[in-house]
């Protein structure tokens, strides 16, 4: 008698959108993932992300997330990348 196997794929999928109100949101290509993304500032990414600022701003110098650091020193996230795991 032949033997049977049973396999299960389980595929999960998270979307992220993140605006704030009365500013339109920042799109352009992430230059690390290479998609047209929200960039974020970092206060707003965040609450997105469930951390304090600060947290970001550890991950920004870790490389956890894909950043943009615009020449007056404002950080953006790409949004992408926050929903890493």
């Amino acid at each position: 008698m032949g033997l049977r196997r049973r396999v299960e794929i389980t595929i999960q999928r998270r979307d992220l959108t993140v605006t704030q109100a009365g500013q339109p949101p920042i799109v352009e290509r992430c230059a690390v993932c290479n998609c047209e993304v929200n960039l974020l500032p970092v206060e707003l990414a965040a609450k997105a992300a469930g951390v304090t600022p600060r947290t970001l701003y550890r991950w920004v110098e870790q490389n956890r997330v894909h950043f943009r650091e615009l020449g007056d020193g404002t950080v953006l996230i790409c949004e992408n990348s926050l929903l890493r795991p």
